[in-house]
């Protein structure tokens, strides 16, 4: 399998966390904006047992994971819902009390199995944003364009889900599947 495609970035704040289920999410998710890149990063906590000189028992266990997620742009409003900014009058203020809300993320990748293109949807249950780097370049002789870094904590939900992934023939399927993880994810659970 290949891929050589990625699109649609969405994130919905949690509105509640249920104990032993997914959260639940409050409103409309918002398109973060447009995809560059999602470099995902799995911590595993390990653990490993060794006996009569050879390895006896070998203990992999998901500890959470990290999305950094390079994207086009991303405007003040969808700012304000993604890292818990105030946006008064045109001014966003960025305040070192600023808390992210935790929330749920999902975009598409295209992918190429046997010659034949297909769309995977992936779902983060229970993410939190972390503001990331930000670098301004003059112009000179060639244009280099910048872009937005936002860097997500990955964290496992309450019955102890953290991602989900689903393939589809078409992008329009694999959208909608992603669209409706934000409303029904919490059902699931």
């Amino acid at each position: 399998m290949a891929s050589f495609g990625a699109k649609f970035p969405y994130f919905c704040p949690v509105a509640e966390e249920p104990e032993g289920a997914r959260p639940i999410y409050s409103g409309e998710p918002v398109r973060i904006g447009r995809l560059v890149k999602a470099d995902l990063s799995v911590t595993l906590a390990s653990g490993k047992l060794f006996a009569d000189d050879v390895m006896a028992e070998s203990v992999d266990e998901f500890a959470g994971a990290s999305i950094a997620m390079e994207i086009d742009d991303i405007t003040d409003d969808t700012a304000s819902v993604v890292y818990g900014v105030e946006v008064l009058d045109g001014t966003v203020t960025y305040n070192v009390a600023n808390d992210p809300p935790k929330g749920a993320l999902g975009y598409l990748k295209k992918l190429m199995r046997n010659k034949k293109v297909l769309y995977k949807g992936y779902f983060y249950p229970l993410v939190k944003a972390a503001l990331g780097n930000d670098t301004a370049q003059t112009k000179a002789d060639s244009i280099t364009f910048g872009t937005s870094v936002i860097t997500f904590s990955v964290f496992a939900c309450e019955n102890g889900d953290w991602r989900d992934t689903h393939e589809a023939a078409t992008e329009a399927e694999a959208l909608t599947w992603l669209k409706a993880q934000f409303t029904t994810a919490s059902a699931e659970g």
